[in-house]
């Protein structure tokens, strides 16, 4: 079966080839620049408006709504290597920029330049995956989960009780940690104390599920600046027993009203 639009004489495999490093590159050496670039911006203003938009959705929808933008990211990039493949222009033919050190220029400023600071911006941003390696939250985020989490939640709301987080390491903050919010500004701690001590403001008390973790009854309380995420759901969970189907697309946090119990 012949494809409509192709025959062996008529693909471009050097753009094909340069397609597949970079959306748009095999446009670039058809002659195309313009349309290079911009099929290079598109690809990228896919990836930052579609995950900026899925961190708005409920928490049910989180895992489907970012597979589906990761799917329509790829669908992009695969039909820019087809469009490179066949589109044949008479008189379109690369120019001057036709050298090799051109393309890793481009490459270079491109990939490993903007592609890169857009990760980044998502990542810090938007949404970021996470695999649970240790157990201080178990049973209720066991080892093994990989959870998304909304880096965007605390600027939108306050946090809540009983909300998961990923925060920054107090003794070590190149590192994160997975602990639940047990205390909000201005309410008591959870342990009794002596003088009925509070959380102060700006602040709030972490803990984990599990009895043997550390918490801020071990490390103090945490700013609330060190808050970096909102764990909501599970995209994915395995094991020494195997994959845990059950807990593909939980919830993380549950889900509470965020005025109850906090100080008026």
């Amino acid at each position: 079966m012949k494809l409509s639009g192709f025959s062996s004489k008529n693909i471009r495999w050097p753009a094909i080839i340069l397609g597949m490093t970079m959306p748009g590159l095999g446009q670039i050496h058809n002659g195309e620049l313009l349309k290079g670039l911009c099929f290079f911006a598109i690809y990228q203003m896919i990836a930052i408006a579609g995950l900026r938009s899925v961190v708005l959705l409920p928490d049910n929808l989180l895992v489907a709504a970012t597979g589906l933008v990761l799917f329509l990211v790829i669908a992009f990039y695969l039909w820019t290597i087809a469009e490179a493949a066949r589109k044949k222009i008479p008189g379109a033919e690369p120019g001057k920029y036709n050298r090799w050190y051109f393309y890793l220029a481009i490459w270079l400023i491109c990939m490993a330049g903007i592609n890169s600071l857009t990760i980044h911006y998502v990542k810090s941003s938007s949404i970021e995956a996470f695999k649970i390696a240790g157990q201080s939250m178990q049973p209720a985020v066991l080892r093994g989960d990989f959870v998304l989490v909304d880096k965007t939640a605390y600027q939108r709301h306050a946090p809540c009780l009983n909300d998961v987080v990923v925060l920054t390491n107090p003794d070590n903050r190149s590192m994160v940690l997975l602990r639940k919010i047990a205390a909000l500004p201005g309410q008591p701690l959870p342990e009794p104390t002596e003088g009925h001590a509070k959380v102060p403001h700006g602040m709030v008390y972490v803990s984990g599920e599990n009895p043997e973790a550390t918490g801020s009854a071990y490390f103090g309380f945490i700013p609330l600046r060190d808050l970096l995420g909102k764990a909501r759901q599970v995209y994915w969970s395995s094991g020494s027993d195997g994959i845990r189907w059950d807990r593909i697309g939980m919830k993380v946090s549950p889900r509470n009203e965020c005025s109850q119990g906090q100080p008026k």
